[in-house]
């Protein structure tokens, strides 16, 4: 029993991962981006011109990203962003939650805050108590056109 408590407690201990839990973020009425650590400040988003800048890098989303941002009529967009994990299970993200009001499905496009790589982005759907993700497959032009964006 002793042993059995001993390797519970450094599985707790050794991988704080398995708590890890995404941060919502803030944008404020001047674009700032608000909750995310000094290490990625200044942080902006401008959804008009679907321009996202943090620290010193910056990207205008191209038009095949945008499509996902326009898609709905009451859209409601959540920012998340995730630093508190080990980078060899994924890089830190900044996602952008993109729904309906009024729906049970949207998107999630996940961008790496150090480099604004997109990463990939899943589509959601809300299923009574279920949540699908499936992966969207992007265009190699489209992923061509983003990187070539992303400004230092």
């Amino acid at each position: 029993m002793k042993t059995l408590l001993i390797l519970i407690s450094f599985i707790f201990i050794a991988d704080s991962n398995l708590f890890h839990k995404d941060s919502i973020l803030q944008i404020d009425d001047k674009g700032n981006i608000l909750g995310l650590p000094k290490e990625f400040n200044p942080s902006k988003f401008n959804l008009d011109k679907k321009r996202l800048l943090i620290k010193d890098k910056e990207i205008i989303f191209p038009e095949c990203i945008c499509n996902y941002f326009e898609q709905y009529k009451n859209k409601k967009i959540t920012l998340l962003a995730s630093w508190n994990h080990s980078k060899e299970i994924m890089p830190y993200y900044l996602s952008f939650d993109i729904s309906d009001k009024n729906s049970n499905h949207g998107y999630r496009i996940f961008v790496d805050l150090e480099t604004l790589e997109l990463i990939y982005i899943n589509k959601i759907i809300r299923e009574r108590n279920r949540i699908h993700m499936p992966r969207i497959k992007i265009k190699k032009e489209c992923l061509k056109v983003y990187n070539n964006r992303i400004k230092n």
